[in-house]
């Protein structure tokens, strides 16, 4: 118990500390997602059939019971392939490269574009029937990757801004310390995007198959 405490008190301690910075993340993201919503204003009468019918096609496969033989794996796989290895880890590197802050930065705005574009064009295309798809079959799984971009990100720029303070004489802190801490996030990240690919895997064919029952 006393060590589950100290630990809880040294994680409060740190995002009190990096509060700034967490809060200026997730303003980035918001804009991001702003941005990705204003964009499907922008697409063209093709881009939008085109758009519409490959979405259709995804849900349908989705809550299609005759796919349900899926290979689960390699959907597993791919997940993790493109949030843990593509994301977290890209993020960690860029983080200790101190030069890479700002494609981390980038990262975060273009996860949010991207979500805010497809959940943008499925309301605005298909109302109702959009809501509930985006419910269902994107909500679940981001309630768990938006928090573990954002942690990866924010440890990674922790650890970049201390790294520049140090490198140039403004601060004498060692990098040791910020080092444990941002892979500490990164792991914990790591395994936030892991849970996120289960769900996104197993759970959400099923919560498809019930959005779908709204239309059946």
């Amino acid at each position: 118990m006393f060590l589950a405490g100290a630990l809880w008190e040294l994680i409060a301690k740190y995002f009190l500390r990096h509060l700034p910075l967490y809060v200026a993340l997730m303003l980035l993201f918001t804009t991001g997602v702003g941005f990705g919503a204003l964009a499907t204003q922008k697409l063209s009468p093709v881009q939008k059939e085109d758009l519409s019918n490959y979405i259709a096609a995804v849900y349908a496969s989705l809550a299609d019971h005759e796919h349900e033989h899926l290979d689960r794996a390699q959907v597993f796989y791919q997940s993790l392939k493109d949030n843990v290895l593509k994301t977290t880890g890209v993020l960690f590197l860029l983080g200790l490269t101190v030069i890479g802050a700002p494609l981390i930065l980038a990262i975060v705005f273009v996860r949010g574009f991207v979500l805010g574009f497809t959940v943008g064009f499925l309301v605005q295309e298909t109302m109702v029937k959009g809501l509930v798809l985006s419910t269902t079959c994107i909500l679940p799984h981001n309630l768990l990757v938006i928090p573990a971009v954002l942690l990866g990100a924010g440890g990674a720029l922790s650890f970049a801004g201390t790294a520049f303070r140090t490198l140039i004489g403004l601060s004498r802190d060692g990098v040791h310390s910020q080092l444990v801490s941002t892979t500490f996030l990164s792991l914990c990240s790591g395994l936030m995007l892991i849970v996120a690919a289960l769900i996104e895997t197993y759970l959400t064919p099923i919560l498809a198959q019930l959005g779908r029952g709204f239309f059946a």
